[in-house]
């Protein structure tokens, strides 16, 4: 890694949302399929971001999807899933980096405003 090249294994990236957004169905899919490009493209101003994730689309990196529920704490649902996946939130310097972004969107079906965020960790190899 001395010319500056981070070697990324694998891209988790996690919805979660105050409404369970369920990949199963139809609305759940089409959500997420909007949520994630969306939180891509207004993080495109952090250059860091910018460049592992043109990284990871260059280099056809693994990328793990998964959604989830919260009341009040996003961080802790995306934590709780990562552990899931074997992975600790609390990363060390130079295992990886984690970025996100958040918003407010209506559900279609019921036309009640729910909160969301997209997580993003980027797992480096060692």
């Amino acid at each position: 890694m001395a010319d500056g090249h981070i070697s990324i294994s694998k891209v988790y990236t996690f919805v979660a949302a105050t409404i369970l957004l369920d990949l199963d169905t139809p609305m759940g899919k089409a959500f997420v399929q909007q949520l994630v490009p969306f939180a891509c493209q207004n993080l495109e101003g952090n250059q860091e971001f910018s460049q592992l994730y043109a990284q990871v689309e260059k280099e056809n990196t693994p990328v793990e999807l998964g959604t989830g529920i919260y009341e009040s704490n996003s961080t802790d649902a995306f934590g709780k899933w990562l552990e899931s996946k074997g992975k600790d939130i609390n990363i060390k310097p130079g295992d990886g980096k984690i970025s996100f972004f958040a918003g407010d969107a209506q559900n279609p079906q019921d036309g009640r405003s729910f909160k969301w965020c997209v997580f993003f960790y980027f797992d480096f190899t060692k």
